[in-house]
């Protein structure tokens, strides 16, 4: 989405430092953020979030309609043509193969949603038994713990009847 606000002239910079042109000032603003202790560097971030009004899309979606060609990438961000696997951090591993597309496909990403998917399964699959367990077992032997020791010792009740 950055890119296409970026190629249409609502942002400008380049990733991780963007901000509002003139004509992204009509749909968006900018807000600084800062947490931490300001005499630490290392305990002490600060950020900045761009929050777009609802009438951004229309008006991109205008421009993008209207546009005789797509305008060229920027001089200060030369190669948005990335696709997303090659924009991963440097520290990124396996990439995977490519696709009949060219775009890459991440293996990583792949793995992590099967997991995720699989464990909302397996959640799914639990969730009457663990139901059925708490009411029938757990419930009754936590309230009989909580009788018995409620309950006053016989001894005790032995003594206050002698005095």
């Amino acid at each position: 989405m950055n890119l296409l606000l970026h190629r249409y002239g609502y942002l400008t910079g380049e990733p991780g430092a963007y901000s509002l042109t003139d004509k992204g000032e009509k749909y968006g603003t900018q807000e600084d953020h800062y947490r931490g202790n300001v005499r630490s560097l290392h305990y002490y971030r600060q950020w900045t979030t761009t929050t777009w009004s609802d009438e951004t899309l229309a008006a991109l979606l205008n421009d993008i309609t209207n546009a005789p060609t797509p305008p060229e990438p920027a001089e200060s961000f030369p190669a948005d043509d990335v696709t997303v696997a090659e924009a991963e951090p440097v520290g990124a591993t396996d990439r995977g193969p490519s696709d009949s597309t060219g775009a890459r496909v991440d293996l990583r990403m792949i793995a992590i949603a099967a997991a995720l998917l699989a464990g909302a399964k397996a959640a799914q699959i639990a969730a009457p038994h663990a139901q059925r367990w708490w009411s029938e077992t757990a419930v009754p032997a936590t309230s009989r713990v909580l009788k018995r020791l409620k309950r006053q010792d016989p001894a005790d009740n032995d003594g206050e009847t002698e005095a």
